[in-house]
């Protein structure tokens, strides 16, 4: 059963009801409610609007070019390595170049590793293993939920401790399909030279970086599962959802497969509540 709960405020001398989160009660009766932003993000009352593809080229008279659905794409250079979609109000990490940097374009990670402890049980953390058991993906590689936890080591990328793993429809809602090479806006495809910056700290040239090919030919993860085959005995989810930023399909690739990462923060997301 799904609730949702209501709350009566007062704006501008007349009585609105809006809603404060919904909860999915459970068999069990356990309860997952939806989270309120996180600090530094949206409030309830700003918009979040399907974004538009980005297509403005009209090739026959009644397609995406031509009727343009959605808000039109906006973003937000924020000036501290974060870029705000202006649609959505997720905002999203840049992609730098810098040597060794944690924000390097070139760096690519596996989804998953395999417990220390147990080499039957896959994990994206230490705390997916049992018995003090490590996560260790192949090649000494960190895992992307490995990679996520440095930008959320204090103080934090941006001052922002709460970065995830974007889902796949979160994922796609970045690209423009006006462009190709990479299909992405501006602002997260310029000055793009070796050396450069997220955010043009100590003196260097800020840049946003997007991989349109390199060793994963563009292919970027997202936190979204293949959902487990029921022909495979015992059933099991190996695959996860990316985006290729090559041409802008939407594909799953292997969890152990060393792929590109982008951060981002804001939303909803769901928190568990006894």
């Amino acid at each position: 059963m799904r609730r949702s709960s209501l709350a009566l405020i007062a704006v501008s001398g007349t009585l609105l009801w809006v809603r404060t989160g919904f909860a999915q009660i459970g068999k069990n009766g356990s309860k997952t409610l939806l989270s309120k932003p996180a600090g530094g993000c949206p409030s309830f009352f700003e918009p979040q609007r399907f974004p538009a593809t980005g297509q403005t080229t009209v090739y026959v008279v009644g397609d995406d070019g031509d009727l343009r659905a959605g808000a039109p794409l906006t973003y937000r250079d924020n000036g501290d390595g974060t870029i705000t979609d202006e649609d959505t109000n997720l905002m999203w990490e840049k992609k730098d170049q810098a040597s060794g940097g944690v924000h390097n374009w070139n760096n690519t990670y596996p989804w998953q590793g395999m417990c220390s402890n147990d080499p039957k049980t896959s994990c994206g953390t230490d705390a997916d293993c049992s018995s003090g058991g490590s996560c260790i993906a192949a090649g000494g590689k960190l895992t992307i939920f490995q990679w996520v936890a440095l930008l959320n080591t204090p103080p934090c990328f941006a001052r922002h401790c709460d970065w995830r793993i974007p889902n796949v429809k979160e994922l796609q809602s970045i690209v423009d399909y006006e462009t190709y090479l990479p299909p992405v806006a501006a602002a997260f495809n310029n000055n793009c030279t070796p050396g450069c910056t997220v955010d043009g700290a100590n003196h260097t040239r800020e840049c946003s970086c997007t991989q349109s090919a390199g060793a994963s030919q563009g292919y970027y993860w997202s936190g979204t599962s293949y959902a487990p085959s029921p022909l495979v005995k015992p059933p099991d989810s190996v695959l996860a959802w990316g985006v290729i930023f090559g041409d802008g399909d939407v594909l799953s690739a292997g969890k152990t497969d060393n792929d590109y990462i982008r951060a981002v923060r804001c939303g909803f997301v769901a928190s568990a509540i006894r």
